[in-house]
C-alpha cells in the first residue's frame, strides 16, 4: 500500500511538472498595441533578396559583399548569437537530471584494547532532478530562446545598418569624385575667363571691377575644389573602415574598381507603405522579443513564490577492513527534498510587482519603437517622392543650361557672340550639372534610407554565414 501511494505521488508530481502558474499576456498585449498600425506578423513576408541589388551597380555589390563578410561590427554581433546559443544549450542541460560521481578511501589507526588499523572505501553515483512544478525552468529556457532570437534580430539589424552605410558612403564617394572633376573644370574655365578679362582690361575695354570679380570667383572656386578633395578623402576613409581596412592606406586599391557614374533611378510608384514590412524590422522584432521575455520573467518570479520539490537517488558500493574482519556491499538511497518559502517579508511579492512593471515598460517601449519606425519610413518616403520632383526640375534646368551653351556656341562660331559669353554659359552648365549630380546622390541616399526604414532584406546566405558554428 505504501509503495502504491509513493508511485501515485510521483506520478502526480510529474503530471504537474512544467505547469506554469502564469498566464502569458504578451501576444494579446502586442496585438492590441499594434492593431492601429497595420497588419501584424511581418518577418515571413520580407523579400528574400539583397535590397541593394535594386541599384544594379556591380561596384556597390562588390563592396557590400566584402563588408558583410569582414566588417568587425558584424563579427561582434555574430559572436553575440553564438554566445546566446551557448547559454541556451547550458540552460537545456540544466533542465536534465544531474549525475555526480563520488568516492573516498581512508585508512586509520586507533589505540587501546580494541585498537588497530582499519580501512574504508566507497564509490557511488548520485542523481538529482528538480521537478518543474510551476514552470520556472521552462520560463528560464524560453528566456534563453528569446535571447537567441533577439541576438539574431540584432545581427540582422547590424547587417542592415552596415550595408546601408556602405551604400550611402559609396555613392557619396562617387558623387564627390564627380564634383571634384567638375570643380577642376570650373577652375580651369574661371582661370581662362580671368585671363581674358585681364587682357581686355589692359586694352581698356572692361572696368577694373570685372577683373576683381573674376579673381574673387576664381578664388572661391579654388576653395570649393579643396573642399571636394577633403570630402572625397573622408568618404574613402569611411568606406575603408566599413570594409575592415585601415583608412588612408594606398598600397591596395579598394575592391570593385574606380568610382563610375551614379545609377539612374525610376520614380517611386505611388503606393502606401507596407505596415507588415515595418513591423517586421529587426529592431521591431527585438522590441517584441523584449516584451515576451519580460512576460517570462513574471512567470519566473511567480514560480519562486511556490515550493520546489526535487528527487534524489544514489547507488554505489562501500567496503571496510578492520583487522581480520572485512566486507563490502552495495549502497543505495532514494528520496525527495521539499523547499518552501515561509517568511521573506514580502520580498518575492515585491519581485513579482517589479517584473510586472518591467513588462509594462517593455510594452511602452515596443509602442514607442513602432511609432518611431513608422515615422522614419514615412519621412523617408516623403524625401524620396519630393526628391523625385526636385530631380526632374534640376534635370530641366541642366537641359536648359546645355541648350543655352549650344546656342551661344553656335552664335560664337558665327561671329555673333564673344568668347567671354561662351565661357559664362559653359560655367553655368557646369554648375547646373553639379547641382543635378548632388541631387541624384541625395535621392540615392533617400532611397537607401527608405530601404533601411523598411528593415532591408537579405538572402539567406548572409545570415547563415555568420551564425554557423564550429
Amino acid at each position: 500500500m505504501k509503495r502504491a501511494l509513493w508511485i501515485f505521488l510521483m506520478l502526480t508530481l510529474w503530471a504537474f511538472s512544467a505547469c506554469s502558474v502564469h498566464q502569458r499576456t504578451a501576444p494579446e498585449a502586442l496585438m492590441t498595441l499594434s492593431s492601429d498600425l497595420g497588419e501584424g506578423g511581418a518577418a515571413d513576408v520580407r523579400p528574400a533578396v539583397d535590397w541593394w541589388l535594386s541599384f544594379e551597380d556591380e561596384a556597390l555589390n562588390t563592396r557590400v559583399a566584402q563588408a558583410l563578410k569582414e566588417n568587425p561590427t558584424l563579427d561582434g554581433a555574430a559572436a553575440q548569437v553564438r554566445k546566446a546559443e551557448a547559454f541556451l544549450a547550458g540552460q537545456k542541460a540544466a533542465d536534465l537530471p544531474g549525475v555526480t560521481l563520488s568516492g573516498n578511501l581512508g585508512r586509520a589507526r586507533t589505540e587501546g584494547v580494541m585498537g588497530g588499523v582499519s580501512s574504508t572505501w566507497n564509490l557511488s553515483a548520485a542523481a538529482s532532478y528538480e521537478l518543474d512544478l510551476w514552470g520556472r525552468r521552462a520560463a528560464l529556457t524560453t528566456q534563453r530562446v528569446l535571447d537567441r532570437d533577439a541576438s539574431l534580430a540584432a545581427l540582422s539589424s547590424a547587417m542592415v545598418s552596415v550595408s546601408a552605410q556602405v551604400a550611402d558612403t559609396w555613392y557619396l564617394r562617387v558623387e564627390r569624385s564627380a564634383q571634384l572633376s567638375l570643380a577642376e573644370a570650373r577652375v580651369a574655365l574661371r582661370r581662362e575667363r580671368l585671363e581674358l578679362v585681364e587682357r581686355r582690361y589692359g586694352q581698356g575695354t572692361v572696368p577694373a571691377r570685372e577683373v576683381y570679380g573674376a579673381r574673387a570667383e576664381l578664388a572661391a572656386e579654388e576653395a570649393f575644389l579643396s573642399g571636394y578633395r577633403s570630402d572625397l578623402a573622408v568618404a574613402e576613409h569611411a568606406l575603408s573602415a566599413l570594409l575592415n581596412r585601415k583608412p588612408g592606406t594606398t598600397e591596395e586599391p579598394l575592391p570593385g574598381g574606380a568610382p563610375g557614374a551614379l545609377p539612374d533611378l525610376s520614380p517611386l510608384a505611388d503606393r502606401p507603405l507596407s505596415s507588415r514590412l515595418i513591423l517586421g524590422r529587426p529592431d521591431m522584432i527585438q522590441a517584441m522579443i523584449q516584451v515576451e521575455k519580460a512576460d517570462e520573467a513574471v512567470a519566473v518570479s511567480l514560480a519562486d513564490r511556490f515550493p520546489s520539490f526535487s528527487l534524489t537517488a544514489g547507488y554505489g558500493r562501500s567496503g571496510y577492513e578492520v583487522g581480520p574482519l572485512s566486507g563490502s556491499g552495495p549502497v543505495w538511497n532514494v528520496g525527495g527534498n521539499l523547499l518552501a518559502p515561509l517568511f521573506d517579508w514580502g520580498g518575492r511579492r515585491a519581485m513579482v510587482k517589479a517584473d510586472r512593471a518591467a513588462f509594462d515598460e517593455t510594452l511602452a517601449l515596443y509602442r514607442s519603437t513602432a511609432l518611431a519606425a513608422f515615422k522614419e519610413a514615412a519621412d523617408a518616403l516623403s524625401f524620396c517622392r519630393n526628391g523625385d520632383m526636385a530631380m526632374a526640375r534640376l534635370q530641366d534646368a541642366f537641359d536648359a543650361a546645355s541648350s543655352t551653351t549650344a546656342y551661344i556656341k553656335s552664335r560664337y562660331l558665327e561671329g555673333a557672340s564673344d568668347y567671354l559669353t561662351l565661357l559664362a554659359a559653359r560655367i553655368s552648365e557646369n554648375e547646373a550639372r553639379g547641382r543635378l549630380i548632388a541631387q541624384q546622390r541625395l535621392l540615392l541616399s533617400h532611397r537607401i534610407g527608405l530601404a533601411r526604414a523598411l528593415g532591408g532584406s537579405f538572402s539567406d546566405q548572409w545570415l547563415q554565414s555568420y551564425v554557423k558554428t564550429d
